[in-house]
């Protein structure tokens, strides 16, 4: 029998609302995150939900395609905008002392939301 050692479970995950699939909490917010069903997913202001939906779309289409989509009235995507993304960082900071204090480029004071999109076409 061999016996393994406690493993180290993330405490804090976030799960996709398309798959439901688990992922560790984004660290870098200025990075767009792929979820392996192919949503992708972005931190951004409340205040910038607009912009961080466009930075992920360069994510999941081409130029020409954006260009394309952008002229039909044709629904090619699904979004969802989590606003208690705020309460997760605290939580997990306040349970992990050797997290670094939360960065925001903008405003430390603005609230922020985990933003997702799923291409439908």
């Amino acid at each position: 029998m061999v016996a393994f050692g406690p493993q180290k479970v993330p405490s804090h995950i976030i799960v996709c609302p398309f798959c439901e699939t688990c992922l560790p909490v984004p660290s870098d917010f200025d990075a767009v995150y792929k979820c392996e069903c192919g949503a992708c997913y972005k931190v951004c202001s409340i205040n910038a939900v607009e912009k961080g939906v466009y930075e992920i779309a360069g994510e999941l289409w081409t130029e020409e395609e954006l260009t394309f989509i952008q002229n039909v009235p044709v629904d090619v995507c699904n979004i969802v905008v989590e606003k208690d993304f705020d309460r997760l960082l605290s939580l997990r900071e306040a349970s992990d002392a050797s997290l670094l204090e939360r960065f925001f480029k903008y405003n430390a004071d603005e609230k922020l939301g985990l933003v997702w999109v799923k291409r439908l076409i």
